[in-house]
């Protein structure tokens, strides 16, 4: 009997132990790390700033750029930060892909809504400081946005998201919305997307760019039913709990007309537009790439000799990237494949990096491997990769050096 008793007892911890592994490991979704972290926080009246090593000055430009922000964003609002919210700062992108923070949660892009994680949000440095308050901004209205709509207590978020089901669009939308004044920029994404011909509805739309679709849904409010009416039918949306209701109390049409207007009106707007333009300039012929099979194209980079046929580009998919050289006359080659596949992996907005000679005979990449920026020159004459180096003193956009033992200016880091 004695010895059952033990053997129960150790059948008994080996479940326990294998209950904690699985709990806190989640297998085929972990980030592969590089190098420790080790985290320290700065405190202000609103928010707790995280930074690692090398990253306290900017840990402080993080806090004090959200308290700037706050009254701004909770007077459009019209609701207040309820609690102490949390900011986690990266000194790079780099950084951010070997975070598991949020492992499992549908993220958006880089590009995208700023990143929330039980009342985390997640911001990194890439050396533009309007880049930076932008996703301080997101990460601010997305805390008061979704307290307002499903509230501040988990049992009462839990209930309330039952019986509230707005569209991702629409809050991902009123957020980018809250963070960022519409732009020449977004105005001609919008135009590129509705005339495309690929959406015929504004579903269909939404589906496929939800943040531009709801982005440029509140603006069209703003535009046509007054600037206040925008927080006004979101209001009403958690009110009602019906967007058709919502719609119809503050444009007196359903909530489907409204979105019929939105395509019919913003189209006919930018065709008008383009009547009123002479034609484009003759030039030369650009071979462009399409879409095939899901996958993402992106940074085209064409040879600078008119008459050459060459480029380069890199291709996107699921964590993988290639870089390929195409040549009209050739096989395509592919000169750098790196990256892991991970159908949750986020596109980096940086590398890899490429650049022609200004004969048009050499391609330099830099592109980012293991958490180290490396570089080579690629011949399209002799065929052959040259110069490959690790660039151990490269800055990696945090405005200090990777090489180890670097610190951030005016870090006093121990």
């Amino acid at each position: 009997m004695r010895k059952l008793f033990w053997v129960l007892i150790g059948c008994f911890f080996i479940s326990q132990t294998g209950q904690g592994q699985v709990s806190t490991v989640e297998f085929g979704k972990n980030r592969v790390q590089y190098k420790k972290f080790t985290w320290r926080y700065y405190q202000t009246r609103n928010f707790n700033s995280y930074f690692s090593q090398g990253g306290l000055s900017l840990g402080k430009i993080v806090a004090q750029v959200a308290e700037e922000e706050l009254p701004q964003l909770e007077e459009f609002v019209e609701y207040g930060m309820q609690r102490r919210a949390n900011i986690v700062v990266y000194n790079s992108f780099n950084d951010l892909q070997q975070s598991n923070i949020g492992i499992g949660i549908d993220w958006q892009n880089t590009g995208g809504v700023t990143k929330l994680v039980n009342n985390k949000m997640i911001v990194y440095y890439d050396a533009n400081h309007n880049n930076l308050r932008k996703q301080v901004r997101q990460g601010i209205a997305r805390i008061l946005v979704d307290n307002l709509l499903f509230g501040d207590d988990l049992g009462e978020f839990a209930g309330n998201q039952a019986l509230l089901d707005l569209p991702v669009w629409l809050t991902d939308g009123y957020v980018a919305y809250a963070a960022e004044n519409w732009s020449p920029a977004l105005d001609d994404k919008l135009k590129s997307s509705l005339l495309s011909g690929k959406y015929r509805t504004f579903y269909q739309f939404a589906f496929k760019e939800p943040e531009l679709a709801g982005h440029a849904f509140w603006h069209f409010v703003a535009q046509n039913y007054r600037k206040d009416n925008v927080t006004y039918f979101l209001y009403l949306s958690r009110i009602y709990k019906s967007l058709n209701s919502a719609s119809l109390k503050v444009t007196r049409k359903k909530f489907k007309d409204l979105l019929s207007e939105f395509m019919e009106k913003e189209s006919e707007r930018y065709q008008n537009d383009l009547r009123g333009r002479r034609n484009q300039p003759k030039g030369s012929v650009v071979a462009v790439e399409e879409l095939k099979n899901g996958k993402d194209y992106y940074r085209f980079q064409a040879n600078p000799i008119p008459r050459n046929n060459t480029y380069a580009m890199v291709k996107y998919h699921k964590g993988v990237y290639c870089v390929l050289l195409e040549d009209l006359s050739d096989k395509r080659k592919i000169l750098l494949k790196a990256g892991i596949l991970n159908n949750q992996a986020e596109l980096n907005p940086h590398y890899p990096l490429m650049a022609w000679d200004p004969k048009g005979s050499r391609l330099l990449v830099i592109y980012t491997e293991a958490n180290k920026i490396k570089m080579f020159t690629y011949d399209v004459v002799k065929r052959i990769k040259t110069n490959k180096q690790e660039l151990a003193g490269f800055p990696d956009h945090t405005g200090c050096q990777v090489y180890a033992g670097c610190k951030y200016p005016g870090d006093q880091w121990r």
